[in-house]
């Protein structure tokens, strides 16, 4: 199987889509912050309320809500994956929000980072002539 080639002008368009998911991730943490998570808190209470999956109420009021401040911490995808299994059919909510970025999530990780405007094309010069067994994990994530 041979690798996929990009042009330059795919790889500048995948640079710039990941810096604005990036801004878009960051400027949503503002209605969830801490200390009280207040936001954030609201929403996973209505996941209890209207979700379509049988089950998924329960372990959201007995086991992620009681547990709240401490698994607040989760990846960008499996949280978008929670919030679309229990808001998709919410009152005001546009179903295909959360389902977007777990595809989007998924997608920006398959493909290689930084080769434009990032780090990893800095990062993966230097990793190139390393023979160490931490060089050679650190290569796989670039």
């Amino acid at each position: 199987m041979r690798p996929v080639t990009l042009s330059e002008r795919s790889l500048l368009l995948l640079a710039l889509v990941r810096i604005f998911v990036g801004l878009l991730w960051f400027q949503q943490l503002f209605w969830k912050l801490p200390p009280d998570f207040a936001g954030l808190h609201r929403s996973i209470v209505e996941e209890g309320k209207y979700t379509f999956l049988p089950g998924y109420a329960f372990v959201i009021q007995h086991v992620f809500l009681p547990n709240f401040r401490l698994l607040g911490a989760i990846l960008a995808t499996v949280l978008a994956i929670q919030l679309d299994i229990g808001l998709a059919y919410a009152p005001g909510e546009w179903y295909w929000t959360y389902g977007m970025l777990v595809l989007l999530g998924l997608a920006l990780a398959a493909l290689p980072a930084g080769r434009r405007l990032g780090v990893d094309q800095w990062l993966a010069l230097r990793l190139e002539t390393q023979t160490s067994r931490v060089a050679r994990v650190l290569r796989w994530f670039i």
